[in-house]
């Protein structure tokens, strides 16, 4: 792993650290090709909630340059938000319609980055007074 792989995992595990939950854990996505088929989309992040594995792609998705540590700190605190107000399920008009993002979600994701932003440490990544992506 390089530098920028280490401090990113050292900043996630201090972050998951600051949302008190301990049996997540953080890994960096990996990618086969250089590049990414952006135009059917791509994946930003997962998370699975049976082993509490999250996964974030930390590099741009077509020119595989790193990403800022603030929006990786972002997408860490919406996957995490997904162990803390789980999916459930609901009916509409006959439907069954599984509640994955739903307005208490993005609450809680608010919620999360307002701790990241209290946090002395990782305060820094978002202030934008610090900035440590590779040259």
């Amino acid at each position: 792993m390089d530098e920028y792989s280490l401090l990113v995992s050292q900043v996630c595990r201090r972050a998951l650290a600051v949302f008190n939950l301990p049996p997540l854990h953080f890994l960096p996505m990996r990618r086969r090709g250089d590049q990414v088929n952006t135009k059917h989309g791509f994946i930003i992040g997962r998370t699975n909630l049976k082993t509490g594995l999250i996964t974030i792609d930390i590099f741009t998705p077509k020119f595989r340059k790193p990403k800022a540590i603030a929006s990786i700190l972002r997408t860490l605190a919406h996957e995490a938000a997904h162990h803390q107000k789980p999916p459930y399920r609901s009916r509409y008009k006959g439907h069954i319609i599984n509640r994955n993002h739903y307005p208490v979600f993005y609450r809680q994701v608010a919620r999360n980055i307002k701790k990241l932003k209290k946090d002395k440490i990782l305060r820094q990544y978002f202030t934008g007074c610090r900035q440590l992506t590779p040259k």
